[in-house]
């Protein structure tokens, strides 16, 4: 039996499970809105677990380090979590980075190959043990019994980015894709008119170019799409997945943006 909680009554700063069935789970982790500034960028930060193995997606900056150990505890043993995911290298992604690796000392720090060389500067000495990179083409994270795709993203915005395809939830974690900036306090996309105010200028300014854009869309418009799961913003449910699709496919951004 699968359970899906994806009301757009649901808080961005309340950890909630978003799926559970087939012995799989993914949480929401609480995170937006939480011990920030008004300057700091908001993350949301995800785990799946499956099989009793847990990956936990964009913990984010060292600020949220001892918030997501308290969320997590209730949810598994950190001796659980198999792999730390990060998306690409900004520190708004991966500034905990230096804590986790010491408190889940288990698990692989999975990374895009690109970024592996500034694991150091975290504090991550014995790198070829630590580390998983991602191959630049992507691949699979074999969370239990569930292999999670690794989608290549690159150039939106990094040039070294994935997205995350969970085949049980059906979920598409984004990273970067589908962030959104402002004043706005839901988790869930309530209105996808209203929520363009809050992603097309951020879009329009981090994304490389179109063909990037298109390039991404292509591989990711044929599956099976439950929820867009961004890293920055609010989750895109159902009709708004097509919506966001179309946005991408169609949105001049970065470099198209420059006249000679």
């Amino acid at each position: 039996m699968e359970n899906y909680n994806l009301s757009t009554e649901l808080k961005p700063n309340q950890d909630v499970v978003l799926y559970e069935g087939h012995n799989h789970k993914v949480v929401y982790l609480g995170t937006r809105g939480i011990n920030t500034g008004a300057e700091a960028v908001d993350v949301l930060s995800y785990l799946i677990i499956d099989e009793g193995e847990a990956l936990l997606i964009d913990p984010g900056g060292y600020h949220l380090f001892s918030y997501l150990v308290f969320k997590i505890s209730k949810y598994v043993n950190l001796d659980s979590i198999k792999y730390i995911y990060f998306c690409h290298q900004d520190p708004d992604v991966c500034g905990s980075l230096p804590m986790w690796k010491d408190v889940c000392p288990q698990a692989k720090i999975v990374i895009g190959e690109l970024w592996v060389r500034f694991l150091p500067h975290f504090g991550v000495e014995d790198v070829s043990k630590r580390a998983m990179p991602i191959p630049f083409k992507g691949g699979y994270i074999n969370v239990g019994k569930t292999p999670i795709e690794v989608i290549p993203a690159h150039y939106l915005h990094s040039p070294n980015h994935f997205s995350l395809y969970d085949p049980v939830s059906k979920f598409l974690f984004s990273g970067d894709l589908g962030i959104a900036l402002g004043e706005f306090n839901y988790l869930i996309v309530k209105d996808w008119v209203e929520h363009l105010e809050y992603i097309y200028t951020p879009h329009r300014i981090l994304m490389a170019n179109n063909r990037a854009a298109r390039a991404w869309v292509n591989r990711v418009k044929n599956k099976d799409i439950k929820a867009i799961l961004p890293q920055h913003g609010a989750i895109m449910v159902d009709r708004d997945v097509k919506n966001y699709l179309k946005f991408m496919e169609n949105l001049k951004c970065g470099t198209d943006l420059i006249k000679d």
